[in-house]
């Protein structure tokens, strides 16, 4: 056996130091790995080919990730990014990519803020004003509570108190103090419940080409001024490092290099068309469907939802994902479309603006065995949206769903504070709603809640469980993942039973 170093990322300062005429690209590894299947040479010569011979890999690349369609070939080229000054809710729609794709936050958890945030450019000038005001009420929240929250984790958990107290003694630094930073992460995590999403976030960011040209094309067509202006400054800082794998990214590039218009109508049209398509069959059916539901099982905020019926499932998953539709009466819906055989018209209206190049919507990936309806805060979903290989679909934030209150700001007294910040927010968010759509969620917090749909493989869930159910899990997201697989146990009690926090593994393992 060989085993070669092939390449790895470095860093653009080592790049830029190159000889003059040097052209740095991963297009050549892609392009070497391209020709494997077909060229009877050893995969060696013909990176030194590529090498060598750039504009030729370039060529090749066009030819065979997109003439012959085959783009898995462009993932073996990685790209990485620094993003600052990044509002949380910009984040959400660029951490959506799963696949070939990494992600490294500043965390709100574990770094004290400073108040920082992003002021949409949509908003005028005197709205501006109200929301700034409602940005500085929220931060001021954090700063005056995150000391009471301090002293509240460090009183009720003495036996860490003590921990931190004995490493301080011996000498070791704030930064080494386990303990210590534990218990300040938890005061910290919990302060944080009244930020805004416009508070700034940064992080470092890696995608393969495939998913960085995946996510310059959805974010272009975003319904935030923040991201649009995100997906261009990501084509502008890639495109002559790698113009060979992006190309769908450029219409003009991509003309010249097939002699036809890029259609872009399924990125830039299908989220509105299929928004409007769903109010309107809401409004025209809704009433008139059927009582056709699966199993549902509840409890507090979180349902577990069975059915064996894909076409069904799929539907259901377009018509919530794309209203504010509860599960229930996207389940009456879709089982009217279907009964009435409709079912192949409304796929094809949902698929309109498909093209070639394009992957049928994430929804279609919802007829796994396990599906959940959860409502969970957006400190909860930050975490939640990290399980990537779960079909996760979000809708938009809901102030009618109410916030999630930490128990640590009910018991320093400060929840009525935290609740008449959201209320104020809220008040923002309504008069903002009208005026700008979705941008309006830039006021609203972490306590926050929205609904999402989960679809689980029981692995992925099982997954979910060893992490989130961890003693080092965040409390939010931890009561959320025990009440799923506690919903999960009474479907499949045999499949689960190895279920829960790492912590707990051996002790779980002893008992069965």
């Amino acid at each position: 056996m060989k085993v070669t170093l092939a390449g790895f990322n470095i860093d653009k300062n080592l790049i830029d130091k190159l000889p003059t005429g040097t052209i740095a690209t991963p297009e050549t590894i892609s392009a070497a790995y391209a020709r494997i299947s077909r060229d009877p040479r050893d995969v060696d010569k013909l990176r030194e080919e590529s090498l060598l011979q750039v504009k030729k890999a370039r060529k090749s690349n066009q030819a065979i990730v997109f003439g012959m369609s085959h783009h898995s070939v462009a993932e073996h080229a990685y790209f990485n990014f620094d993003i600052l000054q990044i509002s949380r809710l910009a984040l959400e729609e660029l951490e959506a990519r799963r696949i070939g794709a990494a992600y490294t936050e500043k965390s709100q958890r574990y770094i004290t803020l400073k108040g920082d945030f992003v002021v949409p450019s949509e908003f005028s000038e005197a709205d501006v004003v109200k929301f700034k005001e409602l940005v500085e009420l929220q931060n001021k929240f954090y700063e005056n509570n995150l000391g009471k929250l301090t002293k509240y984790q460090f009183e009720n958990n003495p036996e860490l108190a003590e921990d931190a107290a004995i490493s301080k003694n011996k000498g070791t630094s704030d930064k080494m103090n386990r303990a210590q930073n534990t218990l300040e992460g938890w005061a910290k995590e919990d302060a944080r419940y009244a930020l805004s999403l416009a508070t700034q976030a940064q992080l470092g960011m890696s995608f393969n080409a495939r998913t960085l040209e995946h996510a310059i094309r959805i974010l272009r067509h975003s319904k935030l001024a923040e991201c649009r202006e995100l997906s261009q400054k990501l084509f502008n800082v890639t495109k002559n490092v790698a113009p060979s794998l992006i190309i769908l990214t450029d219409p003009n590039e991509f003309k010249k290099a097939f002699k036809t218009e890029l259609q872009d109508d399924y990125f830039e049209l299908t989220k509105s068309h299929l928004e409007k398509y769903v109010a309107d069959l809401s409004e025209k059916y809704l009433a008139k469907s059927v009582e056709k539901l699966p199993i549902i099982l509840e409890s507090e905020h979180e349902k577990l939802i069975q059915s064996e019926n894909v076409d069904l499932d799929i539907a259901v998953a377009i018509l919530h994902h794309n209203s504010k539709l509860s599960v229930e009466d996207a389940y009456r819906l879709a089982s009217f479309i279907l009964a009435k055989k409709k079912g192949k018209d409304f796929f094809a209206k949902c698929l309109k603006h498909i093209s070639a190049f394009d992957s049928v919507p994430r929804e279609f990936e919802f007829c796994g065995n396990l599906k959940f309806e959860i409502v969970v805060s957006s400190s909860n979903f930050a975490q939640l949206k990290r399980h990537r290989l779960m079909t996760i679909l979000a809708q938009d934030y809901d102030p009618n769903l109410g916030i999630t209150i930490p128990a640590s700001i009910k018991a320093i007294g400060a929840e009525k504070e935290l609740v008449e910040i959201c209320q104020k927010s809220e008040k923002l968010y309504f008069e903002f709603l009208s005026k700008y759509g979705k941008v309006a969620e830039y006021c609203l917090t972490n306590a926050h809640r929205r609904r999402v749909l989960i679809a689980s493989n029981p692995r992925e869930l099982y997954h979910l469980s060893r992490l989130r159910e961890d003693e080092h899990a965040q409390w939010d997201i931890k009561e959320t993942a025990a009440r799923m697989l506690n919903l999960a146990k009474k479907i499949a009690p045999h499949s689960f039973i190895f279920s829960g926090g790492k912590n707990e593994f051996e002790k779980i393992k002893r008992l069965k």
